[in-house]
């Protein structure tokens, strides 16, 4: 038996916010799928006479083997018969479920006697609503799937229905089966390695590791804790150190995530964890999720000697009222200093807000506003909003789930009319099978400030910088919410962008504020420079990447040409803006002395600045003119009263960042 198993679609959102690119090119976030890797491992262990292939339809999209084009569906449903599978094991997400039923349709126009079976948390909730509504689709396996999969997969080998196998939903004829449900893994050490030999793990994607299951606690909005059964389980501290090892060795990996939705539940096994990456000398580092509660400074500073350098924290609502609505019941200013706390410790703090609960009143979104401004700026580093997405096993659906009054604003995939009308007519004709692309009713709250959160977030981290100043200038971040949720409505009435009517990108958002400050009377200054600033870094984005030179020749010896083949933007202030972006309580006064600041795009897509003053914009100046450095490295020196040494230091650096190259005159 051949059998495809392949991950659901990923949008890369942070990258479709920014506009750099064709219409008709996509950028997924591609990732490596350990959740397919650990089912594989399983079935091999059975020792059947199957073949499974593991297929990243992420990667392949991103580079190129499936294009964006009007045969998108058809193209990843032949990816996936390659070979004469026998069934397709697709993944479930809630932003692409519709995609996935499309893919699955293509399979089963091209491959009739294909079996085609869902698993994950999104199809396991709606199992027999997928099957009585999508004939397309033949299994689903709900909750946890190593164990089901195989024994489903031994049952078909042999000839067999999935009849008796805990854990399937499945069609018999024109019936729909619903087996027992299967008992959780006590142990989670005795499921196999996840197969990673069976995926392309030097070509860098993301790793998730997984390294527990379950949550204790109960938030009304989560469907984690339902889908586990409020089970909460850890692999062993030697198990994932042994998995950790493994990645290490064999395929170079330095950093990992834990994609575990609760990391510090236990703290004994967070501090011996911690222990053993020190003692062991394990060498990476790592990510993970918490609660504000359940984490401290003192354990912060263990975690974080074990190579601990991110942590999420969903703190989802910034007002006390909603917080023990949803049965969160976060102390909001412990939160606040956790974040500090963690930031402290060298870890990166990124915290989760949510809007557009049922219950949402203009109080509870002002509040939410608050704390994420605040906590972005505390942490320094990341933080999201989000609108409350529905899940069908949350405990907030049953009650409100007639509530669900429009599709969400959130992006879906540019594809072509010929392929985006189809999953487009999905969602908007099946609102029970697809109601995590919907939002609540809110009835205290206007729907455009809830859809106008969708795809903000990563604009307003990309501009951090300028909040803790701009907002002074409002009554409060929801005045300055309601005038962007406003004003690029009114633009995107003017473009004709219906579907996404309250998104814009980061170049929307900084000429809505450079609007907002000439309304404000605020032309120059700090704010104003700021601005600046990062119209700077917006307007790199465009350039091509720089890279920094590996082979170069980086000691500038008198006979060197010094010249420049680097795309960078320079751009005048008249103030230090390295002293301002370090922290709003600092006052930058303008510089009697001009200032320049160099961007650059490197070649991860970020963009990397550099403040230079007047030597350092000479050395720019005659390396466009290809000077000998001899003779600019004396020229700066005379002219400004400087020491050749500190001159010839200076463009040591450039070289050594990739904006300045040198060269032997020939």
């Amino acid at each position: 038996m051949d059998i495809a198993l392949a991950t659901s679609l990923h949008l890369d959102h942070g990258w479709r916010a920014t506009e750099r690119y064709p219409a008709s090119l996509l950028q997924m976030q591609d990732f490596v799928p350990v959740g397919l890797l650990c089912v594989k491992s399983a079935l091999d262990a059975r020792g059947l006479d199957v073949n499974a292939r593991v297929i990243e339809v992420n990667a392949l999209v991103n580079a190129g083997a499936i294009v964006g084009d009007e045969r998108f569906h058809a193209g990843i449903a032949e990816r996936m018969l390659e070979g004469g599978s026998d069934l397709v094991g697709l993944m479930t997400d809630p932003d692409s479920l519709h995609h996935t039923v499309c893919i699955a349709k293509h399979i089963k126009l091209l491959s009739p006697y294909t079996r085609v079976c869902l698993g994950g948390p999104t199809s396991s909730p709606i199992a027999r609503m997928l099957l009585e509504r999508v004939p397309s689709i033949d299994l689903v396996v709900r909750g946890e799937g190593e164990i089901t999969f195989a024994e489903l997969v031994e049952q078909l080998v042999r000839g067999h229905t999935p009849q008796g196998v805990a854990g399937v939903s499945w069609r018999d004829g024109a019936r729909v089966v619903e087996n027992p449900s299967r008992r959780l893994v006590e142990n989670l050490d005795r499921l196999p390695m996840p197969a990673f030999e069976a995926f392309d793990m030097a070509a860098g994607a993301p790793l998730y590791l997984d390294v527990g299951r379950g949550c204790p606690f109960s938030c009304r909005f989560c469907a984690t804790a339902p889908f586990w059964e409020r089970n909460f389980r850890m692999k062993s501290v030697r198990r994932i150190i042994d998995e950790i090892c493994v990645v290490r060795d064999r395929y170079g990996r330095e950093h990992v995530n834990f994609s575990h939705d609760l990391f510090t539940a236990n703290r004994n096994f967070v501090e011996h964890f911690c222990a053993r990456l020190v003692e062991e000398r394990v060498g990476i580092t790592w990510t993970c999720s918490s609660r504000t509660d359940l984490i401290d400074a003192e354990l912060l500073e263990k975690m974080a000697g074990a190579g601990c350098v991110e942590i999420y924290y969903g703190i989802e609502s910034g007002s006390p009222d909603l917080q023990h609505a949803i049965d969160k019941h976060l102390d909001l200013d412990r939160a606040r200093e956790v974040v500090v706390e963690t930031r402290t410790a060298g870890i990166r703090p990124v915290t989760g807000f949510i809007v557009g609960y049922p219950m949402e009143t203009e109080a509870t979104f002002e509040a939410t506003l608050r704390r994420f401004f605040e906590f972005l700026e505390l942490g320094g580093f990341r933080a999201h909003l989000f609108a409350l997405c529905p899940f069908p096993e949350a405990p907030m659906y049953a009650e409100h789930r007639h509530s669900l009054e429009r599709l969400a604003e959130l992006y879906d995939l540019p594809l072509p009319a010929a392929a985006s009308d189809a999953a487009d007519a999905l969602r908007a004709g099946d609102q029970d099978l697809f109601c995590s692309t919907y939002r609540y009713a809110t009835p205290h709250v206007r729907a455009a400030l809830v859809d106008a959160s969708e795809e903000i977030a990563p604009h307003l981290v990309t501009l951090k910088a300028l909040w803790p100043r701009l907002l002074l200038h409002y009554t409060s971040p929801l005045d300055w919410y309601r005038r962007w949720t406003d004003w690029i409505e009114m633009i995107n009435r003017e473009r004709g962008r219906r579907p996404t009517l309250h998104q814009g990108t980061a170049a929307d958002l900084l000429a809505f504020i450079a609007e907002e400050l000439e309304r404000l009377a605020v032309t120059s200054g700090e704010l104003a420079a700021l601005v600046g600033y990062e119209r700077l870094k917006l307007t790199a984005q465009h350039l091509r990447p720089t890279l920094r030179p590996a082979d170069a020749i980086c000691d500038p010896e008198d006979d060197h040409i010094a010249g420049s083949d680097a795309a960078f933007l320079v751009q005048a202030f008249d103030r230090d803006m390295s002293s301002m972006l370090r922290g709003h309580q600092e006052v930058a006064t303008p510089s009697p002395e001009p200032r320049w600041v160099v961007a650059i795009r490197r070649s991860d897509d970020t963009v990397e600045t550099l403040q230079i003053g007047l030597c350092g914009h000479d050395l720019i100046e005659g390396a466009s003119r290809s000077m000998r450095v001899g003779d600019l490295i004396e020229s700066i020196s005379r002219a400004r009263g400087v020491s050749a040494l500190a001159v010839r230091h200076l463009l040591r650096g450039f070289v050594a960042r990739g904006l300045l190259n040198l060269r032997p005159v020939r």
